[in-house]
């Protein structure tokens, strides 16, 4: 649209002078800028050189009538948004429809009411200047959060350089020193390396996050089994020094899956360590792979926490939310793990989701193509 302070502009396009008079006369009292134009072509030529805020179109013309006319206008990627009154004396509910079928906002019937047509004029010009202001402002609100998720990536991007450093000398301290230290200093230093290493991860999160939704994490595919995708995960995640209850129930059935090894043992331990932040410590965490219905394998992981309500199953997925259980418990959460696990999922052709029934603990699962897929 024209700058959002400067006078609107308005164009009449209507066969027959006398109706253009009459238009004028009404609207030369106001001070919108007017133009009048006698046919359609003369008008879309025009517009491209001057683009208006609203057209008031006369239906019946020779040559291109005004169904015509509006169709060229909405076809036109630089004039689509321009909001098009038709102007006729023909009430017929077919002819009306006619109109808002072309792209027409509005049907201005014949005779002419100055209060009326005056009315429709503002309330339009109104309604347009009001979208005009809401796609700018949606414009600079993504043109922020662009900045934002760029400042966001490079900050993070370098804090990998000093954890892996700092991750580098606890693992020296402890191969060199741990012998010399007393038990609890060893504690100590066992959970500063698995913070330690635990921070690291989620900073490799946020920036994958990020490269995924740009379609820029290249994937590394192979066979992989089940067993092993467990394994690292668990490695990954347990804290040695708080021990829980973890089974695995893998099915025989199951075949080796194709996936990105690194990526999909990251997603399972999102999950096992959401398990593990809602299930009461004397509680079992299950691990588990299904052959999956649709094709592929399904992993799971069960957990004894509160549960999830059904509404909240799809949006948890979504950067940044969490559920109401995760803030009447205590859990702290920036709402980003399973954002990353659904985009790594999907980024392997597969998909993810949660069982969940009241106080009965949750089923988080992750679907991955099977070997025996790719073959």
């Amino acid at each position: 649209m024209n700058d959002l302070d400067s006078p609107q502009k308005i164009i009449f396009i209507d066969d027959e002078p006398e109706n253009l008079n009459v238009l004028e006369g009404f609207f030369s009292n106001t001070d919108y800028l007017l133009r009048f134009f006698t046919s359609g072509e003369q008008a879309l030529v025009a517009v491209l050189e001057e683009k208006p805020d609203l057209v008031l179109l006369d239906v019946r013309m020779p040559g291109m009538d005004g169904y015509e006319v509006c169709r060229r206008f909405k076809a036109d990627e630089r004039l689509r948004d321009i909001p098009i009154l038709f102007l006729s004396a023909l009430v017929s509910t077919e002819e009306i429809t006619k109109g808002f079928e072309c792209g027409a906002v509005d049907y201005i019937t014949k005779p002419f009411r100055n209060a009326e047509i005056l009315a429709r004029v503002r309330n339009h010009l109104a309604l347009s200047k009001a979208y005009a202001q809401l796609a700018a402002q949606h414009a600079y609100l993504q043109e922020l959060e662009c900045q934002r998720d760029a400042y966001v990536h490079m900050l993070v991007h370098d804090m990998r350089s000093p954890l892996q450093a700092m991750l580098g000398h606890l693992q020296l301290l402890e191969t060199c020193g741990a012998k010399q230290l007393g038990v609890e200093d060893q504690s100590s230093l066992q959970a500063a390396i698995h913070c330690t290493r635990m921070l690291g991860q989620m900073v490799s999160m946020v920036v994958d996050l990020s490269r995924m939704e740009n379609a820029q994490l290249p994937l590394k595919c192979q066979t992989i089994t089940v067993e092993d995708i467990f394994r690292s995960a668990q490695e990954q995640v347990l804290n040695p020094l708080h021990l829980r209850q973890v089974t695995e129930q893998i099915n025989g059935m199951c075949s080796a899956v194709f996936c990105d090894y690194e990526l999909s043992v990251r997603i399972v331990g999102n999950l096992l360590a959401n398990a593990i932040k809602y299930t009461p410590v004397a509680s079992e965490i299950v691990m588990g792979a299904d052959p999956d219905p649709c094709g592929g394998v399904r992993l799971w992981i069960k957990d004894q926490g509160p549960g999830i309500r059904r509404d909240e199953f799809e949006k948890i997925f979504k950067k940044f939310e969490v559920t109401q259980n995760s803030k009447h418990f205590g859990a702290t959460s920036a709402g980003l793990g399973l954002a990353f696990c659904k985009l790594a999922a999907e980024a392997q052709g597969g998909t993810v989701g949660v069982e969940s029934e009241g106080n009965r603990g949750s089923t988080f699962w992750v679907t991955l193509p099977a070997a025996s897929q790719t073959v």
